[in-house]
């Protein structure tokens, strides 16, 4: 007989709801508890899924629900902790939403204690599993662009590199089958004491990857107008886009115009390759922590490639916050005007309103 596994939720929000569903609808998951600081939180999630607990400690909750299976949707900044805990408490799953944490050290930790007791984790880049970016990964790796060469990505404005960014830079990773970054340089502003979901955020930033082979990939985030249009990869016999309605668009040098090509649908979903992978099924879940930390270490290293006035060569180094460091040591000005996130005002402002 199949294993039903015991799930919770730690964070009831849009993402907490968007992971309850998909365990409802899996027949090998069974969601038994809900946790948030929030208790009224945890109380509509509870009602609308049927869970039978509800909590507003995660270790009373991990101590008394045996879980099998976390999904962390907190906010970035206190997830390494929660996962800590998960993983000591004897969680074999846990799925962690993006971004993976608020620093490298953080996200380090993670894996570090994960791996330590045995627990399988996985952060929550879902883009992998879209049948279009995975269609372009293989169309790249059958070499029908020859050598790739350039990767570009927008962000759509008032987002954040830690927000929009990790999807961002973990779909050019994707795409390119997940090389190694060689070096980072980039660029970041911040005249604003702007945050995103209470972790430090910058008001514009962009950023030049180097990967292995030497693709470049550019990153912008709410810099200048004009826009310019980019394909999704490019490459030295062709060009790569999204089409319409979930299809591909391919140009070669082979052929004239555009390719239409309709991707092979998606065997799974996050969800079930956890378990896949957690039963052996699979050698390794493709959204794997490690995996989320490469992209967190690009992030960061845009940030300190500002902080230390250079390229940045990979592996990083530091382990703290570079946005914070610059902060800490002046590079930023002291700002005096009340803090603001681009996600849900400050509690004290929320009372003002």
């Amino acid at each position: 007989m199949a294993k039903t596994y015991r799930t919770g939720i730690i964070g009831c929000g849009g993402m907490g709801r968007a992971h309850s569903t998909a365990y409802t609808q899996n027949p090998a998951t069974e969601l038994v508890a809900a946790m948030d600081v929030n208790v009224e939180s945890a109380k509509r999630l509870s009602e609308e899924f049927t869970v039978p607990a509800v909590y507003t400690d995660y270790n009373e909750m991990l101590e008394k629900e045996a879980l099998d299976i976390v999904s962390i949707t907190t906010w970035q900044g206190v997830r390494a902790e929660i996962t800590v805990a998960a993983a000591k408490a004897g969680v074999k799953g846990i799925i962690g939403e993006k971004p993976m944490a608020a620093s490298l050290g953080e996200a380090d930790t993670m894996i570090s204690v994960c791996e330590e007791h045995g627990a399988k984790l996985v952060i929550g880049h879902n883009g992998r599993f879209n049948p279009a970016n995975t269609e372009i990964r293989r169309l790249v790796q059958d070499g029908a662009i020859g050598q790739p060469t350039l990767l570009h990505r927008r962000s759509k404005p008032n987002a954040g590199l830690l927000n929009i960014g990790t999807h961002a830079i973990d779909g050019m990773r994707y795409h390119l089958s997940d090389p190694e970054t060689l070096w980072v340089i980039g660029q970041v502003s911040r005249s604003t004491n702007r945050w995103e979901r209470r972790t430090l955020c910058e008001d514009l930033c962009m950023g030049l990857i180097c990967f292995e082979g030497g693709a470049r990939g550019i990153y912008e985030s709410d810099l200048p107008e004009p826009a310019i249009s980019a394909a999704i990869v490019s490459g030295t016999d062709g060009q790569i886009n999204m089409g319409e309605d979930g299809t591909v668009l391919l140009q070669n040098n082979g052929a004239s115009g555009w390719q239409k090509i309709q991707p092979r649908p998606e065997p799974r979903d996050q969800y079930q390759e956890l378990i896949d992978w957690m039963e052996g099924k699979i050698p390794e879940h493709r959204s794997t922590g490690r995996q989320g930390r490469y992209t967190m270490e690009i992030m960061m290293a845009i940030y300190e490639s500002l902080r230390v006035k250079n390229v940045v060569t990979m592996p990083l180094e530091t382990s703290e916050s570079p946005l914070e460091l610059l902060i800490k040591e002046g590079v930023f000005p002291d700002l005096t005007e009340d803090p603001y996130d681009i996600r849900r005002p400050f509690p004290e402002q929320e009372k003002r309103a």
